[in-house]
């Protein structure tokens, strides 16, 4: 329901995760009628999400053991048909995305300890800030990503232009929350049990998923 009708889902909203569905749906929907029925092509939104997992995973893993590819490939293959990865990428859910993103900052951190070029930070930082726009647990991996890069190149906090980059393309997909407080405020009936004095109070608590 939230990624057909572009209503947010669970607290607190997944905004990037559902307004992508919104339009992988709509414009999917038509294209694929003759062989998939609606439900299916909400769930081919999440095995999108599940094929480019491990398109990069087996990019990490050829880096990680270079020229020995039926390795990688194993370690690709045998992921993929694990229970809960397999079960989500098959289901209307944001946890293959997730992984994306994960496995995604995961190849950033290898290409710039190779490269050392301050895009792939700035890359980096941006991925983070569509994480905590999708599923907030992926910024786990932000304590130990950083300090492998801080071990690795000290110096960058006293890169102060670079980190201000940063920051701010870590703030920018936090915008998409607009799209949960303006949905919140067109459809009161959406935002569930309780009550509250304004769409803001709602939206703030909503945020904070209690």
């Amino acid at each position: 329901y939230a990624q057909a009708e572009a209503r947010f889902a669970n607290a607190p909203g997944y905004p990037i995760y559902t307004m992508l569905g919104w339009a992988w749906f709509h414009s999917l929907r038509y294209l694929l009628r003759w062989v998939f029925n609606p439900i299916q092509v909400l769930s081919l939104y999440s095995t999108f999400w599940a094929i480019l997992s491990l398109l990069l995973l087996y990019a990490i893993l050829l880096r990680l053991f270079p020229q020995n590819w039926p390795l990688a490939l194993w370690g690709t293959a045998f992921y993929a048909v694990t229970y809960f990865f397999w079960y989500y990428a098959v289901t209307t859910e944001q946890y293959t995305s997730a992984v994306f993103q994960t496995l995604l900052l995961l190849w950033l951190a290898l290409k710039w300890e190779e490269e050392r070029k301050n895009s792939l930070l700035l890359w980096m930082a941006f991925v983070a800030g569509t994480c905590a726009a999708n599923l907030v647990t992926t910024l786990l991996i932000l304590p130990p990503l950083i300090l492998f890069i801080l071990q690795e190149d000290p110096t960058i906090l006293r890169n102060r232009s670079l980190l201000l980059k940063a920051s701010a393309l870590a703030l920018l997909p936090l915008f998409s929350y607009a799209y949960v407080y303006i949905r919140g405020a067109q459809h009161p009936e959406w935002r569930g049990q309780g009550e509250w004095p304004s769409t803001l109070a709602w939206f703030l608590e909503f945020l904070t998923a209690p």
